[in-house]
């Protein structure tokens, strides 16, 4: 994808568009990348230019109304669709079954056309999981915020590393190399969370970290939304709050903004699940979801999702959310 901008001359605008070795001097400094050789720096070279003629050739699509959403160039950008594959770490083969006695809302009664708990302030800012693969902690600790504020009206960032650190052995977790929300919230029932402060995300040295600290905040459960139920999902968000879901974020890599769809290549069964995540709203035509790849990342580090189409991406799949005394 050229990156171009406009140059006001005194009478005539001028476009100039960077050649792929300015955008890739760009991109080195903007994300701190460095190599450890010349060859090494080739190789990942190369795969940003082939990066750039994938992001490219959707964005002309979707300049012609072929594709929901736009792409653009981010952390991601120097690893191969196979790498960034890698990286995504919920562990889905540990996935327990679903309940089937769900029932937050009578039958008859209709739910709210959109929610939205961004805006009611029950979410946090925006983290960045960075090389760790801690995605199931930060979804966790998202959706235990939210039942905290709405509990006593404070609104608190709780430690995902407590939990990278922590909710491992017994608890199935295997820290930076994945886990699961539902675990996490074994864990946090059993021993509590800490906040950000006393327990601060340090992304890679949750890899072999000790348990640093015990305690904070508990709950006392989950309830396990049944697979494949968006009506069962949107009563949740309504009733209880953001919700923690498994989705398939494969093609969500360089997502810039607008909804994806399954026109994407995203698989919805438990298999292809491979990212945890956070729904905080929902309007008639998407889920609202906040991601932990960063602020920068996506439309200011959310996404949305088709709603109502199948269960897009796996969205309704492995839903759930803590419940507090």
């Amino acid at each position: 994808m050229k990156l171009c901008v406009v140059i006001f001359t005194v009478l005539i605008p001028t476009i100039y568009c960077l050649s792929d070795q300015e955008e890739w001097q760009q991109f080195k400094t903007q994300h701190g990348k460095t190599y450890r050789s010349l060859l090494e720096e080739k190789r990942r070279f190369d795969i940003f230019k082939s990066n750039l003629r994938v992001i490219d050739e959707h964005n002309q699509r979707f300049n012609n109304g072929e594709e929901t959403f736009e792409m653009r160039i981010n952390q991601f950008g120097d690893l191969s669709q196979e790498e960034f594959h890698q990286m995504l770490s919920l562990q889905k083969d540990q996935i327990p079954s679903r309940g089937d006695d769900f029932a937050l809302l009578d039958d008859n009664e209709d739910l709210p056309k959109e929610v939205d708990w961004k805006a009611r302030g029950a979410v946090t800012t925006v983290k960045d999981q960075g090389h760790c693969g801690s995605c199931w902690a930060f979804s966790a600790v998202g959706a235990i915020e939210a039942q905290v504020f709405l509990k006593n009206g404070t609104l608190e960032s709780l430690s995902a590393q407590n939990l990278v650190d922590c909710a491992r052995g017994e608890y199935v977790n295997k820290g930076c190399k994945g886990g699961l929300m539902d675990y996490a919230f074994d864990y946090v029932k059993d021993h509590g969370v800490l906040t950000d402060k006393k327990y601060p995300y340090t992304s890679d040295t949750g890899l072999v970290g000790k348990c640093k600290k015990q305690g904070g905040v508990k709950i006392s459960g989950y309830k396990d939304i049944p697979e494949w139920d968006e009506q069962a999902l949107a009563k949740a968000v309504a009733v209880k709050g953001p919700v923690s879901v498994g989705v398939d974020a494969l093609h969500m890599r360089f997502y810039s903004k607008g909804v994806i769809t399954k026109k994407s290549g995203c698989k919805s069964r438990r298999e292809n699940l491979n990212h945890g995540v956070l729904v905080v709203a929902y309007s008639e035509d998407y889920w609202l979801v906040k991601n932990s790849w960063g602020k920068t990342w996506g439309e200011k580090g959310y996404f949305r999702l088709k709603r109502n189409d199948g269960n897009t991406c796996g969205v309704a799949t492995i839903a759930s959310y803590p419940t507090l005394d």
